[in-house]
């Protein structure tokens, strides 16, 4: 299942390739076609899509830009 990553992001790394360097994001195969997607821009909140999260404790403690990791789950009317 793919997974969304919330994070809040000072303005230096608003752009895919500087939050796939982030340390916490660095080895996680993000979504290039989701790419980076402003959920509140006031707030700074932004997602990215990736396959799956691991050890999201760990990855906070690297990236602490990281808020939250959710399913992205599919939703279908059949």
């Amino acid at each position: 299942m793919a997974t969304m990553i919330k994070l809040k992001l000072p303005p230096s790394t608003r752009d895919l390739a500087s939050v796939q360097a982030l340390p916490g994001l660095v080895d996680l195969p993000l979504d290039d076609q989701f790419g980076l997607v402003p959920i509140n821009p006031r707030e700074s909140l932004y997602v990215v899509r990736t396959d799956a999260v691991d050890n999201l404790d760990r990855r906070r403690e690297a990236t602490p830009e990281i808020i939250e990791a959710y399913g992205d789950v599919r939703i279908s009317s059949s």
